[in-house]
């Protein structure tokens, strides 16, 4: 049985987390810095790098940054847990406190080599602890190139603090070809959703309840016109560059935006399509906003965990 959740605007609401969604993003090494020069401006949300390349990182527009000499990348190496980080996870502590006292939500930019997949234990822990919701972004092709058993290793790690992880396209080629970023479409969606009031509410507490349910999260943005609107955007917040497959889908969040006529008729489409294709049981949380957009315009944001994909399921835990 799936639960439905609507919240209409003026309503009271005992989690009103919305009002303070408060979201980072932390990227670990040069690989990541690409992604994070790439954030909009308008975007009111932190980010944080974490290098070994001291002037990289001198310019590098973030709010923060932490350089890794090589004497603290040594002890990082060499280290077999946690406890064995603890000194380096106390200086990263100290450093951020300031940042993850007020986080939400902390997506974490990393690859999987030995020493930033520690790191973003370290980065995960901390921001659980300071209970905000920790999520992993790793590219697909690291996936693929470091192996099963050793992709497999590292996502266990991950996953001891965090129940979801994301998995993203490499956007190097569509960042320097198009001028923008596939993952800050993404993070920008899910910001818009979840910060401000709507007709029917969707708020950070909604997006905890879908994350926690755990496993492979999916954050998807698409648009519609004309008489295919629905189904367009719809379709199009599914477009991956690897095929996704939502059979065992356990949480969906979803935010529809048009104009109030075109919004509220179509929700319950939209909603419908959904339904059709993940898990029966699944939780299914969804909002409407309202937008100036002309009316043959429909936006959705949809964000899935447990989801699927068949050419990297050898690789993941």
């Amino acid at each position: 049985k799936k639960y439905l959740k609507k919240t209409l605007m003026g309503q009271s609401k005992k989690d009103t987390d919305s009002q303070k969604l408060k979201i980072m993003v932390i990227g670990i090494g040069d690989e990541s810095f690409k992604i994070l020069e790439a954030k909009p401006q308008n975007l009111d949300l932190k980010t944080l790098a974490i290098g070994y390349d001291k002037e990289r990182l001198k310019f590098l527009k973030t709010e923060k940054k932490f350089f890794i000499n090589d004497m603290l990348k040594t002890k990082i190496d060499f280290s077999e847990n946690l406890q064995d980080l603890s000194k380096v996870a106390s200086k990263v502590g100290e450093e951020f406190s300031g940042f993850f006292s007020i986080a939400n939500i902390v997506f974490v930019l990393t690859d999987l080599s030995d020493t930033n997949i520690k790191l973003a234990s370290i980065l995960i822990k901390l921001a659980k602890d300071n209970k905000a919701v920790p999520i992993p972004v790793i590219k697909a092709d690291d996936v693929l190139s470091v192996g099963k058993d050793l992709s497999k290793e590292k996502f266990s790690e991950l996953k001891k603090y965090s129940n979801s992880y994301i998995i993203r396209d490499d956007e190097q080629r569509t960042i320097f070809s198009r001028g923008y970023s596939p993952f800050w479409e993404k993070i920008e969606g899910l910001y818009l959703s979840l910060a401000f009031p709507s007709l029917v509410n969707i708020d950070f507490a909604d997006f905890r309840t879908v994350i926690n349910k755990g496993g492979a999260c999916y954050i998807g943005v698409g648009e519609g016109k004309g008489d295919n609107k629905t189904i367009n955007s719809y379709e199009s917040a599914l477009k991956s560059k690897f095929d996704l497959e939502l059979e065992d889908v356990n949480g969906a969040l979803i935010n529809i935006i048009g104009n109030k006529d075109l919004a509220l008729k179509e929700s319950t489409n939209v909603t419908g399509y959904i339904e059709e294709r993940i898990h029966k049981n699944a939780e299914i949380i969804w909002g409407v906003s309202l937008s100036d957009n002309s009316p043959d315009i429909l936006k959705v944001i949809i964000v899935l965990t447990g989801v699927t994909y068949p050419e990297l399921e050898d690789y993941l835990p």
